[in-house]
C-alpha cells in the first residue's frame, strides 16, 4: 500500500548526492596516494632505505669467504655494512642476525626522529679479517650515530675454523681452564693500567668489572698471525675520548695458557706464566701482613723489609685503607702487593651473598681510591673459605702455609721460633702489622731467612712454584 505522505525525490537532489560521493573519492585518493605525504603510503615506501639502498656481493681473499656491501644513500637514514659470508649456515646466520638487529635498531632509532628538521644519523659497520692457520678471526666496527648527542662505537668479533665450520671463542682458545683465564684477565688488566695511551682516561671501577675472570668478559678477541687481541668497546674501560681500548699479546707470551691446537712451536723466552724452577737448592719464602695499615707499625715493617731487600704481601681492611690511603700508597710505591682482606674482617662463611660482596667491593675501592689499582689477590678472615665464598671473589684467594700466631702471643721473642718450627721452601707466613711486638721481632726472622739463603717473593710470584 502505497504512503500518500511520502513526496517523490526530485532528480536533482540524486545528482547532488553523486557528484558529492565523487568529489569525496577524489580527496581520498589524493590524500592517500598522490599527495607529497600520504596519509597511507604505498607498502614500498614505508621504509625509506628500501627506495636507496644497494647490495652486492664478492669473492674476498680469504678463501670461502664472500664480502657483502648492503649500502644506502637515503638523505634521512643513511647506512654503509660489509659483512662475511661463508659456505657455513651456521656462522652466516649468526652474522646476519647481528647485522639485521644493527640495522634495525638503527632505522627505528631515526624514524622516532623524523619530526626533527635536521637529521644527522648514520651507520657504520665495517669490517676487518684475521687469518690464523686454518682459524678466521672477523671485527666488526659498528659505529651508529642518531644525532649529534647519541653516537657509540663497539665491537662485535665472530671467529670460525673454516676446517669444520665451527664457531670457538675464549671458552675454546683456553681450553675451558678457568685458572688459565685468572691469569690471562689479570695481565690484560695489568695491560690497560700500563699503556701510556689510556693512562688519563681510565674507568678503575669499570676496568675491575670488565676484566674479571669470566669468559662472558672476553668474548671480543682476535686470532692474528702471531698475536692475540682483546677488543673492549668505546666507554667500558676508558673514557669515550680514549677510542675503542685494544690490548694485544704474542701467541709465545700466552703460549702455556693456550688449548694444543692453538699452541705454537716456540724457542724458550719469557710466557705469561712464571717460570717453575725446581732447583731444590733455591730457597723461597713469601711473608704476608694482614689487617693494616697501622700507622707506626706499618711504617716500622717497611724499614726493616727495605733494609734486607725483601718484598712483602700486605693484606689489608678497606676500612683501614679509608684512613691511611697514603701508606697503602707507601707500601705499593715500595714495590710490595697489596690485597683485599674485606672492610670489617668479618667470618665469610657466615654471612649472605649480598654480604660478602659488599666486604670485597668497598675494600677493592678503597684500595683502588688509595694506589690507583686493583688488589691482586685476597685472603679471607681467619681463612674462613668455602666454594660459595670462593665464587663471589673475582681474584685469587690466598691463605697461609705457617701461622706465626704473632695475633695471640704477642711476644716478640717467639716469633722466629714459630717460623722455624714450620719452615720449608716456598712457605707463605702469616703476621699482622698491626701489632708492636711483629714488628720487634721481624729483624731477627728477616737476619735468619737471609742467612738461609731465602729469596723473599711476593703471593703472586711464588704461587707459581706452588
Amino acid at each position: 500500500m502505497t504512503n500518500p505522505y511520502r513526496k517523490r525525490r526530485g532528480p536533482w537532489i540524486d545528482l547532488l548526492l553523486i557528484s558529492s560521493i565523487g568529489f569525496l573519492g577524489a580527496i581520498i585518493v589524493y590524500l592517500t596516494v598522490l599527495s607529497d605525504n600520504p596519509i597511507f603510503p604505498p607498502k614500498e615506501e614505508t621504509a625509506a632505505e628500501d627506495n636507496f639502498s644497494t647490495i652486492s656481493e664478492e669473492q674476498s681473499i680469504f678463501p670461502g669467504v664472500k664480502i657483502v656491501t648492503d649500502i644506502s644513500n637515503d638523505e634521512k637514514m643513511p647506512y654503509a655494512i660489509q659483512y662475511p659470508l661463508t659456505e657455513y649456515e651456521n656462522f652466516n646466520e649468526a652474522v646476519t642476525t647481528y647485522i639485521e638487529e644493527s640495522k634495525d635498531y638503527y632505522i627505528s632509532m631515526m624514524r622516532l626522529q623524523q619530526n626533527l628538521k635536521e637529521l644527522t644519523g648514520e651507520l657504520n659497520i665495517s669490517l676487518e679479517t684475521f687469518e690464523h692457520d686454518h682459524y678466521y678471526s672477523f671485527v666488526l666496527t659498528n659505529k651508529t650515530i642518531l644525532n649529534a648527542e647519541e653516537q657509540q662505537t663497539t665491537i662485535e668479533t665472530f671467529l670460525i675454523d673454516n676446517e669444520t665450520g665451527e664457531l670457538f671463542d675464549i671458552r675454546t682458545l683456553l681450553n675451558e681452564d678457568l685458572k688459565s683465564l685468572e691469569t690471562f684477565a689479570t695481565h690484560v688488566q695489568s695491560e690497560l693500567l700500563k699503556k701510556g695511551a689510556y693512562k688519563d682516561y681510565i674507568l678503575k671501577e669499570e676496568l675491575a668489572y670488565a676484566t674479571q675472570p669470566k669468559w662472558r668478559l672476553f668474548k671480543r678477541f682476535a686470532l692474528k698471525e702471531d698475536s692475540l687481541i682483546i677488543y673492549f668497546n668505546e666507554g667500558e674501560v676508558t673514557e669515550p675520548e680514549a677510542g675503542l681500548p685494544t690490548v694485544e699479546m704474542s701467541l709465545s707470551f700466552i703460549n702455556p695458557l693456550l688449548a694444543s691446537d692453538f699452541q705454537i712451536a716456540m724457542q724458550a723466552g719469557e710466557t705469561i706464566l712464571p717460570k717453575n724452577d725446581n732447583d731444590p737448592s733455591k730457597k723461597r719464602i713469601a711473608l704476608t701482613f694482614d689487617d693494616g695499615p697501622h700507622p707506626e707499625v706499618t711504617k716500622q715493617i717497611l724499614a726493616l723489609l727495605k733494609k734486607y731487600n725483601a718484598k712483602a704481601t700486605f693484606f689489608m681492611l678497606g676500612s683501614r685503607v679509608q684512613y691511611y690511603p697514603g701508606l697503602a700508597r707507601e707500601v705499593r710505591e715500595a714495590g710490595h702487593e697489596i690485597g683485599n682482606h674485606t672492610w670489617t674482617h668479618p667470618v665469610l662463611t657466615k654471612m649472605s651473598a649480598a654480604a660478602i660482596q659488599k666486604e670485597y667491593e668497598s675494600t677493592e675501592q678503597a684500595i683502588v681510591n688509595a694506589i690507583g689499582e686493583n688488589s691482586t689477590v685476597f685472603r679471607p678472615p681467619y681463612g674462613a673459605i668455602n666454594d660459595s665464598v670462593r665464587k663471589l671473589i673475582p681474584c685469587k684467594t690466598v691463605n697461609w702455609t705457617i701461622d706465626t700466631l704473632d695475633w695471640k702471643h704477642r711476644d716478640p721473642e717467639k716469633l722466629l721460633p714459630k717460623l722455624k718450627e714450620g719452615l720449608h721452601n716456598n712457605a707463605i707466613v702469616l703476621m699482622h702489622d698491626i701489632h708492636q711486638s711483629t714488628a720487634d721481632g721481624l729483624e731477627p726472622v728477616l737476619a735468619y731467612l737471609q742467612d738461609e739463603g731465602y729469596e723473599f717473593l711476593t703471593i703472586t710470584d711464588i704461587l707459581g712454584y706452588h
